[in-house]
C-alpha cells in the first residue's frame, strides 16, 4: 500500500512539473509578445515625435532610420524617390554595411531591380530568402559584391498610393524571413508617416 502511494504522489508530482514548465513557458511567451508590442509602440512613437511634414524627404529619411534601424536590427535602410516624368529612381538615403553611401540613381523604365517591382505593382514586396531575392532580379550592390555580405531578407513598401507612388522605403536584414507579419505592418505604418510627411506624397517628384 505505501509503494502505491508512494507511486502516486510521484505521478502526481511529475504531472505537476509539466503543468510548471507549460505555464512557465507560456507566461515567456506573453512577456515575449508584450515586449515586440512595446518595441513597435515606441517606434511609432518615435516616428511620430520627430517627422516634420513639408521637411526635405532627406532629412525626414534619417530621422525614419534614426528610429528604426538599431531596435529592427537592420543590415540595409534606403529611401528612394521616384520622378516618374524624367523617369528617374533617386536613392536620397541609403545605409549599408554600418555607413551611409552614394548609391547612384537609375531609370525607372529599365525596371531592374526590387525597387522598380515594388513602384510598378503599386504594392508592399516581402523577400524572405537569398534564393528567393535572386530569382526576383535582386542587385547587388558594390558593397556587396566587395564584401559578400548580401542581406536575405528584403521588405520594399511603396511611398503614397496611385498609380506613380513617390518611392519607397526598403528594410533589409542578414537574417533569414526576418521580419514577421506583424513587424511588416509596424514598416507599413512607418512608411505611410513618411509619405504623409512629405509636401505631396503623390506628386511626380516629392522634394
Amino acid at each position: 500500500m505505501q509503494d502505491e502511494a508512494l507511486v502516486r504522489r510521484e505521478e502526481q508530482l511529475r504531472k505537476l512539473e509539466a503543468e510548471s514548465h507549460t505555464l512557465q513557458a507560456s507566461l515567456e511567451d506573453t512577456r515575449e509578445l508584450v515586449r515586440h508590442l512595446d518595441q513597435d509602440r515606441e517606434l511609432l512613437l518615435g516616428a511620430l515625435e520627430h517627422l516634420r511634414p513639408g521637411a526635405d524627404v532627406q532629412l525626414q529619411a534619417q530621422v525614419l532610420l534614426d528610429v528604426c534601424f538599431k531596435p529592427m536590427g537592420l543590415a540595409c535602410f534606403y529611401v528612394a524617390v521616384a520622378d516618374w516624368d524624367q523617369d528617374l529612381l533617386r536613392f536620397v538615403l541609403y545605409h549599408e554595411g554600418g555607413r551611409f553611401r552614394n548609391h547612384p540613381s537609375r531609370r525607372l523604365s529599365d525596371r531592374s531591380g526590387l525597387s522598380e517591382r515594388v513602384l510598378v505593382g503599386r504594392r508592399p514586396v516581402y523577400i524572405r530568402t537569398l534564393e528567393e531575392g535572386r530569382a526576383a532580379g535582386s542587385l547587388l550592390t558594390a558593397a556587396e559584391q566587395a564584401t559578400g555580405l548580401i542581406p536575405h531578407s528584403w521588405y520594399g513598401v511603396p511611398l503614397g498610393k496611385g498609380p506613380r507612388p513617390a518611392g519607397l522605403v526598403s528594410f533589409q536584414s542578414f537574417q533569414t524571413d526576418a521580419f514577421s507579419e506583424g513587424r511588416r505592418r509596424v514598416m507599413d505604418a512607418l512608411t505611410s508617416l513618411l509619405s504623409i510627411c512629405m509636401e505631396d506624397p503623390n506628386s511626380p517628384q516629392a522634394r
